[in-house]
């Protein structure tokens, strides 16, 4: 319970005034219930959407969605994935690209992916929408959510620390038990079965493979991994869901 009170301290904007101590290791150790706290936040989110699918049609309820998404976030992780697209794809030497994510001014390659981001959130979903049972849908909304943690905690496996910041909050991560990210998978894949059956685990084992390639290109090029490129890791898992549920729905 304290580690999810501590992610929702942290990657949310809700108040929960609670002092938990130790924070870095619970939140290390918190690991296997990452999946939990993105289903809580789903949750929340999908609470909006069935109230927003009483007056407005699916699509006008999941646009509210994804603003109250951003609200309830304050876009952490859309913060970190343009900062990841800025400094990854800047065509610079390793150094250079640290200093250019760890600028908080936005780049063209940062606009860019968070434009195709809404974009791959968007369409796939207006497409389908027209043969989503309310369940469904609110089921959509709960599994991004979760997916989106799911794909970070992926990217703790066997962790090596790259950010030019040796307290930054990446650091807390290093170290993580594989058990608590192989529970936080498992948990993560049974709710995901027990909402839309065993087609959705093909759909979350191409999220899987994306983000091993992803992660395996930010070693390639960091030789390891900052706040920036563990937060993109949500964001992308997310795009690649929404476009492979589209297709299995």
């Amino acid at each position: 319970m304290k580690s999810i009170i501590l992610y929702f301290q942290f990657f949310t904007q809700i108040p929960i005034p609670i002092p938990v101590d130790e924070p870095m290791e619970k939140m290390k150790t918190g690991v296997k219930y990452f999946s939990v706290f993105g289903l809580l936040v789903g949750l929340i989110e999908a609470l909006f959407f069935f109230g927003a699918a009483q007056l407005v049609s699916f699509n006008i309820a999941w646009i509210i969605v994804l603003f109250v998404d951003l609200v309830l976030t304050g876009g952490f992780h859309l913060d970190a994935i343009s900062d990841m697209a800025d400094g990854l794809f800047s065509s610079r030497k390793k150094e250079r690209m640290l200093e250019i994510m760890k600028d908080s001014r936005v780049g063209s390659n940062g606009v860019l992916i968070l434009i195709f981001y809404y974009l791959m959130l968007l369409v796939p979903f207006f497409e389908m929408s027209s043969d989503l049972t309310m369940k469904t849908a609110f089921y959509i909304v709960v599994a991004m959510n979760m997916v989106g943690k799911m794909g970070i905690s992926l990217m703790f496996y066997n962790m090596t620390y790259s950010g030019s910041n040796p307290q930054g909050l990446g650091t807390t991560f290093v170290g993580v038990k594989p058990i608590n990210i192989l529970i936080a998978q498992l948990v993560g894949l049974m709710t995901l079965y027990l909402m839309f059956g065993i087609k959705i685990l093909i759909v979350y084992g191409i999220v899987f493979l994306f983000i091993l390639l992803y992660r395996k290109m930010v070693y390639r090029k960091i030789e390891g991994l900052n706040g920036d490129t563990l937060g993109a890791a949500s964001p992308l898992s997310q795009m690649i869901f929404m476009l492979f549920v589209s297709m299995v729905i």
